[in-house]
């Protein structure tokens, strides 16, 4: 059997239909979603088998019900109590599909989808394309267009994701590769770690344990999102220093940068620092996130296929619901003229090789570029093994270079550490699921094993065979 040593990436995320189309409308809210082509085209270039035997399993999953967890049940009442996504409750087909019976199907009970099993139905046996140019996809456009949005057919027709090459950078002699813009993650991350490679954060302990490890990086992620935050967009539109960022030089500015930017003095408050009870504790839902239902998957198969995958939404337009498809729309950062309307999206597909060998591929849902970051430093720098990697406390470090965000399993010599370097925690309480939820699958060498991890922070199965 011959096997191809190489590695691509697969840009499904949505695009904008085209300004210039149509005769009146917003385009700006509007997204043309990638995950029934972008399956169609990853089944076409890598599948041994059937389209319509791919969808069977989901049409069953519908026909049957989903178990609904705790989770599941709180995303759903925050989509129609809260109002998130839009408010759906006056669309009787989603009140219909969430409300079966007149209420939300309650936690431990199967939700049946007769109204998305038909469509994925309809999926199998007409193709991908009855989501876009088929029966759908014009239903689609109508109530779109009669929402106020702009789209037209012509755009439905034209989007396809796309195959680019990875972002590929090195860390401690680690090759690493990641999803390229416009998703922002792989690049996040590897300018991030090559800031921290300059600095020896082995000998400093990790930073749930040591005050200027978690210093030290906090001010190295907070100058990348500064830098980063809307300099990556789609690149057949934008020019984007993906080269400048990677390089071993710009890393050493960015660490010099760091060295430059601590205090010289302690900065310790004279109340004493430190205790929980003077810090402000997190409000979770001052940072629920409105773009809800990612999930990330990584796979690695006997063949040595390896699979890193964020699935998210994204698709669609506000308050849209038609035939068992929730279609949200988007407001992420996409122009909606030009050849490039894609959606920058924090998507962070990550794979590690070792001896030219793919041997770890991880990601999360949420805003993935930083907790991922901290979970490849916890593997590669401190040698945990990837079940500690992720259960390791998570945190934040926004622009603003004086405030941290942090789940509060952490000592308090790092709590007055951190004060005595002007740094301000907010509490994220002792787990955060905005804080990431990773799935990560890697290979033992030594044992000839492929194991995987599911993150406890929230939904996640590890299975194998």
């Amino acid at each position: 059997m011959l096997i191809l040593k190489k590695y691509y990436a697969l840009n499904a995320v949505s695009g904008r239909p085209h300004a210039d189309r149509g005769e009146r409308g917003d385009a700006s809210k509007v997204s043309i979603g990638g995950t029934v082509r972008g399956s169609a085209i990853l089944a076409e270039r890598f599948g041994s088998r059937p389209w319509a035997s791919y969808i069977e399993p989901a049409v069953a999953a519908a026909e049957q019900g989903a178990i609904v967890t705790s989770f599941m049940y709180g995303l759903n009442f925050a989509l129609f109590e809260v109002g998130l996504l839009g408010d759906l409750r006056d669309n009787k087909a989603a009140r219909d599909f969430y409300m079966p019976n007149g209420y939300l199907v309650g936690t431990g009970q199967r939700w049946k989808m007769p109204a998305l099993a038909e469509t994925l139905r309809k999926v199998a046996s007409d193709g991908p394309d009855y989501m876009y140019t088929g029966e759908w996809g014009k239903k689609f456009v109508e109530a779109a267009q009669k929402k106020g949005y702009r789209i037209t057919m012509e755009d439905m027709k034209e989007y396809q994701p796309t195959w680019n090459d990875p972002v590929r950078f090195s860390y401690r002699g680690h090759e690493i590769l990641g999803s390229p813009p416009p998703d922002t993650g792989g690049l996040v991350v590897g300018y991030n770690l090559n800031i921290v490679e300059n600095f020896d954060l082995k000998n400093l302990g990790c930073y749930n344990e040591s005050a200027e490890c978690l210093e030290i990086l906090s001010r190295a992620f907070g100058r990348v999102a500064e830098e980063t935050s809307g300099a990556i967009h789609d690149p057949l539109t934008y020019k984007i220093p993906s080269n400048l960022w990677l390089s071993k030089e710009y890393g050493k500015m960015g660490a010099e940068f760091v060295r430059e930017t601590m205090p010289r003095v302690s900065l310790t408050p004279k109340k004493e620092a430190g205790k929980l009870e003077d810090q402000k504790v997190f409000s979770a839902a001052s940072f629920f996130q409105k773009e809800l239902g990612s999930d990330h998957i990584a796979i690695a198969d006997s063949q040595g296929n390896w699979i890193s995958l964020l699935h998210t939404i994204h698709g669609g337009a506000p308050g849209i619901f038609i035939d068992g498809v929730r279609a949200v729309g988007s407001g992420a950062n996409a122009p909606v003229r030009g050849p490039g309307r894609r959606l920058v999206l924090p998507i962070t597909a990550i794979m590690v090789a070792k001896d030219g060998q793919p041997w770890l591929a991880m990601g999360t849902p949420g805003s993935p570029p930083q907790p991922v970051t901290e979970v490849l430093i916890n593997i590669l720098d401190f040698g945990m093994e990837p079940k500690d990697a992720a259960e390791a406390p998570r945190f934040w470090a926004f622009r603003e270079a004086d405030t941290l965000h942090i789940e509060s399993r952490i000592s308090d010599e790092v709590r007055k550490g951190m004060a005595a370097r002007g740094m301000k925690i907010k509490d994220l309480g002792d787990f955060n699921f905005h804080t990431g939820s990773m799935q990560i699958v890697w290979r033992d060498s030594k044992a000839g094993k492929i194991h995987g991890v599911t993150d406890p922070q929230r939904l996640g199965y590890a299975a194998g065979e």
